[in-house]
């Protein structure tokens, strides 16, 4: 960074050093200490004053950061390109591309002299971090430091700051806080005018969000307007996408024929145009479609062509425990055993804090196949994991599961505690508060 570049330093160096702070979870005076005092630091950080070339090296040398000045571009002009970055990860779902773009795009700090622009580019590089899923152990922090300058975005700045937050907390499955996220986006989307992409793929993420909350209505209302947008556009990745997760809303709200021919009609697009990638996932909602028909043959034929498809070990995790729920309604002990060993020796191969709720669910019924005692055991531990990340469906999963196993043994004040707790977060998670309503 030139020094010459007095009036860039001026507008915008202070965000710059005030966001990497944040970020490492640094205070004032520490990053300050030895270099100026922490009123001056500031001044700095409010762009109020501009340092001296020795005092920005220093503080850059603190915070560990490397800033270089894209001479060939100026603001508008850099900042087009990562909305096209954006872009095309967003309607073409190309991860590959957009993570080699950006690495490109982390390897150094632009410098905007517009703070406005500033945000803006972070925040987009947030979302392109999501996207590809890409989440590293500084995102959380990156949203926590955005989050306190807040303060400064505009109505398209928060709009799009929270609709990260809840892909970010989707992404990690605490799909409440998913949810409260999605609704202050929408918000903000009703005060703005977004462009009709980022609109449909907003509309899409409401739609698989209020699918976790198991409102199937709301949840079909917005990926049919997804789907319409994508569809005129040609995006057909896109299209495919949303007629799966149509036929994941249609099946849970017994709309069955409707989602088999959703799921016919995205294995369709995907055999046309080769989408390889579609492949495990239609064969995975065929499953399930023929699950909730009572098909058990059916169902585990497409499972297992689902999972022979798969190629990353956290991707094959959803497919074997649907393996297991199949074969534990046909009672068949030897393959509930064989699949929930299986799943839980690739999640100890890969050690990914995301997979504890996998290995709840695999622990879960292991132990009720081999070992009574373990069971107790482990389903009360599976509660209470659940229901502190508020996942009321399988709380009153785990606690029905409970209930039965008390009433079973003739435990009957567990089994009453239990029953309780089954029907407490059957309400919580139908949004019911009185039994009047059911």
């Amino acid at each position: 960074m030139r020094a010459t570049k007095e009036q860039t330093i001026m507008n915008n160096f202070g965000h710059v050093i005030k966001l990497e702070r944040v970020r490492k979870n640094m205070k004032q005076i520490t990053l300050a200490q030895g270099i100026c005092t922490p009123s001056y630091l500031s001044k700095i950080e409010n762009n109020s004053i501009v340092p001296s070339q020795e005092v920005i090296d220093l503080l850059l040398k603190r915070l560990e950061l490397s800033i270089s000045q894209n001479k060939t571009l100026n603001d508008e002009s850099y900042l087009k390109q990562i909305r096209e970055i954006n872009f095309n990860a967003v309607m073409n779902k190309d991860r590959e591309l957009a993570a080699i773009q950006l690495k490109e795009i982390n390897t150094e700090r632009y410098l905007f002299s517009d703070s406005t622009n500033y945000y803006t580019y972070q925040l987009m590089v947030l979302r392109l971090t999501l996207i590809v899923q890409d989440i590293r152990h500084d995102t959380s922090e990156l949203i926590m430091a955005l989050s306190e300058l807040s303060g400064n975005f505009n109505e398209y700045q928060m709009f799009l700051f929270n609709s990260c937050v809840g892909s970010y907390y989707s992404f990690k499955l605490d799909f409440n806080s998913t949810l409260q996220a999605y609704e202050k986006a929408i918000t903000y989307s009703q005060k703005i005018n977004m462009e009709k992409w980022e609109e449909a793929d907003f509309h899409y993420q409401l739609g698989h969000c209020y699918i976790t909350q198991q409102r199937w209505v709301i949840s079909i209302e917005y990926i049919l307007k997804s789907l319409e947008f994508f569809k005129n556009g040609f995006f057909n990745t896109r299209v495919v996408e949303c007629h799966l997760m149509l036929a994941v809303a249609q099946d849970n709200s017994y709309q069955y024929e409707k989602a088999y021919q959703n799921l016919l009609l995205a294995q369709k697009i995907a055999l046309q145009l080769n989408l390889k990638e579609h492949f495990p996932i239609i064969t995975q909602n065929l499953g399930n479609t023929a699950s909730v028909r009572g098909h058990s043959d059916k169902a585990i034929q497409y499972f297992l062509e689902s999972l022979e498809s798969r190629k990353d070990n956290d991707e094959k995790l959803p497919t074997i425990y649907s393996l297991v729920k199949e074969y534990s309604k046909l009672k068949n002990s030897q393959q509930i055993i064989t699949w929930a060993k299986f799943g839980l020796s690739l999640i100890n191969e890969n050690q990914n804090p995301g997979f504890e709720t996998f290995s709840h669910h695999f622990s879960v019924y292991l132990a009720r196949e081999t070992d009574q005692l373990l069971f107790e055991k482990t389903t009360i531990s599976a509660y209470n994991f659940f229901r502190d990340i508020k996942d009321y469906r399988h709380t009153e999963k785990y606690s029905l599961l409970l209930g039965n196993f008390y009433y079973k043994n003739s435990k009957y004040k567990n089994a009453a505690k239990y029953f309780a707790l089954s029907n407490e977060n059957m309400f919580k998670k139908n949004k019911i508060s009185c039994w009047e309503d059911l």
